[in-house]
């Protein structure tokens, strides 16, 4: 709507300045014309008709000039509030995992005092079925910690483990882990990886996060017509490499893709997405020293291009 609005603006201004040039080129042609008795009235007319064309091709290309500088200077505000945003979230993360923490720990401390009472008391109905419960207890107090620690480390309150990362088999194993859902939905899995590709010192389970995020995202655009999603790893230079994974769905429009980092936007329905993932995966890549550029064409599909360094600098 505001784009619409915008482009409108343009066109409006586009006439304007094509009317006001005129008048100012055929006025003076027209006191040249009066004076001299139109005596070479054809002359006049043609280079009356060559000056009205020239106004509005010059018209044209300032309002094209006056339009993409103002594109421009949109996409620079938008990514110069990106980091305040994220900042903000990180706040909130932080806070919500450290007050989470807590009663996880007595949840998990509560079952295991209840499973060391259960293995010393003789058996009873139904035993079974508590110690199965107490065990289901137990990995979602695990799994509750891990996303929790992902908070933290969102929200830069955790220590990266560095190590060496195979980047090519880490997406062999995040698209492991989507592949019955892929399956499911008639999505292909397509490869196109630098066997040479050297190993760069970064956080492996940051990594992983990222590349979920990202090919599940692209899993979800393409849940209703399938598809294939392509991921790819280049070196760049002996500094950076790069991994992309693009998807043949749906694309975004400019207006979605201004706005797909920021905390809690989706486009999902109500019920099927925080708005949280890509944000997080912003914060992730900037953590690890890497950046992120979406490209996405409507009707044609979207591609997310990731730079990491081979070693992060100290800051």
């Amino acid at each position: 709507m505001i784009r619409s609005d915008l482009d409108k603006g343009y066109r409006r201004f586009s006439r304007g300045l094509s009317l006001i040039l005129t008048i100012l080129v055929l006025i003076p042609m027209t006191i040249i014309a009066v004076v001299s008795h139109y005596q070479q009235i054809s002359v006049f007319l043609l280079c009356a008709l060559v000056a009205v064309l020239v106004v509005f091709q010059l018209s044209e290309a300032i309002t094209d000039h006056l339009r993409e500088a103002g594109l421009k200077r949109e996409q620079f505000l938008a990514r110069a509030e990106q980091p305040n945003k994220l900042a903000s979230i990180g706040r909130l993360a932080a806070g919500v995992a450290h007050e989470i923490n807590n009663p996880l720990a007595i949840i998990n401390q509560q079952a295991g005092l209840i499973q060391d009472i259960q293995e010393m008391s003789p058996d009873f109905p139904h035993k079974d079925v508590v110690e199965e419960s107490l065990v289901g207890i137990q990995n979602s107090v695990k799994r509750c910690k891990v996303i929790t620690h992902r908070l933290l480390g969102f929200a830069h309150q955790t220590r990266m483990k560095m190590e060496q990362v195979d980047i090519n088999g880490l997406i062999y194993e995040a698209v492991g882990f989507l592949a019955k859902e892929a399956s499911y939905k008639q999505i292909g899995m397509k490869f196109v990886l630098d066997e040479d590709l050297q190993h760069p010192w970064s956080d492996r389970g940051e990594l992983l996060q990222i590349f979920l995020n990202i090919i599940g995202n692209a899993i979800d655009a393409m849940a209703e017509s399938g598809g294939i999603v392509t991921l790819t790893s280049q070196q760049i230079d002996q500094k950076n490499l790069r991994v992309c994974i693009a998807d043949n769905g749906p694309g975004m429009t400019v207006e979605v893709q201004q706005h797909i980092f920021d905390p809690f936007f989706t486009t999902k329905e109500t019920g099927r997405g925080t708005g949280l993932g890509l944000s997080i995966v912003y914060g992730l890549i900037r953590k690890l020293g890497g950046t992120v550029n979406v490209v996405s064409v409507v009707g044609k599909g979207t591609e997310f291009e990731i730079d990491l360094p081979l070693h992060l600098e100290e800051e």
